[in-house]
């Protein structure tokens, strides 16, 4: 199954690509055996995404440019990339290592475009879905989470949720 998105904005990518997003995909789609089945309509049109900032922009086309840089040079497609990036045993591989800084920026930028100043956004191995992932600290994991769903809950009025 394949979702395309389309949009000539980096901030997208970036926002698309971050924590807050796999948090809500994880939390709010339906799954095919143990896989996630990427659903637009319970996921992607029921995310509350933050505006567009020039931080997203900027980390969004880091991110393209250097994963495919990478990619390129390592001969890896995305899932074993991410498969690297999210094995704790992979330390000191300096691609490995700017990819995870990347999407620690993501996160940063994302949480700062949501205007969550007050949180903390630290990333490590933990344990999360019985697996061990390169991930957010597991309580900015739940707070990330309630206030995505808190943002969800907002009068339809909202810009942020498409409508007036």
């Amino acid at each position: 199954k394949l979702g395309v998105f389309a949009t000539n904005l980096y901030a997208d990518q970036a926002i698309l690509s971050s924590s807050a997003h796999y948090l809500w995909v994880v939390k709010y789609t339906s799954t095919m055996r143990s896989d996630i089945n990427y659903s637009p309509s319970d996921v992607f049109e029921t995310f509350p995404r933050p505006h567009s900032t020039d931080r997203l922009e900027a980390i969004g086309r880091v991110l393209d440019e250097e994963r495919q840089e990478i990619m390129l040079r390592s001969g890896l497609g995305l899932t074993k990339l991410y498969n690297r990036v999210n094995d704790s045993d992979v330390r000191g591989d300096t691609d490995i290592d700017r990819l995870r800084e990347i999407h620690a920026e993501v996160d940063s930028a994302t949480v700062a475009a949501y205007g969550w100043e007050d949180l903390a956004v630290r990333h490590g191995f933990y344990a999360y879905r019985q697996l061990q992932r390169w991930s957010l600290d597991p309580a900015v994991r739940v707070e990330v989470l309630d206030r995505l769903l808190n943002l969800n809950q907002r009068p339809a009025r909202d810009p942020r949720r498409g409508s007036d």
